[in-house]
């Protein structure tokens, strides 16, 4: 299970790797919890681009449960051009994929909103978008 983890912006890998569970960083973030985030991102990529890329890990799973990965560049597109109804429809669809009542409807339209806008705001602080998550 998935204890915590959060999508966030950073300048680049070398500076990614100063995150996790047990660390604070001032980076723009959207926190989440209670979910993979690796398989989220897929369904998401999947959803809006027609393709679920490989994802580029920069810290790797190891026995520990924790891992940090770039978020795929034309899913950061794919966020930042959707339309509402379009993301709404993509939250929905991950929200109904998943085992009963693990993820609620309106907290996958939360978080889908979120991480667009945060995808969003990458470009003109020239930083790129991450994630981390703790599943010990």
């Amino acid at each position: 299970m998935v204890h915590v983890g959060e999508f966030f912006l950073a300048r680049d890998d070398e500076s990614a790797l100063r995150v996790g569970p047990h660390s604070s960083h001032d980076f723009p973030a959207v926190p989440c919890d209670g979910i993979y985030l690796d398989d989220a991102v897929g369904r998401w990529e999947a959803q809006l681009t027609g393709v679920a890329s490989t994802l580029r890990a920069v810290v790797p799973m190891a026995n520990d449960g924790f891992t940090v990965f770039a978020v795929p560049e034309h899913l950061c597109t794919a966020l930042t051009t959707a339309g509402r109804d379009r993301l709404r429809a993509v939250a929905l669809a991950w929200a109904a994929s998943e085992p009963a009542d693990e993820i609620s409807p309106d907290y996958a339209l939360d978080l889908v909103e979120r991480v667009s806008a945060l995808a969003s705001s990458r470009t003109e602080k020239r930083l790129d978008l991450y994630c981390w998550y703790f599943a010990p």
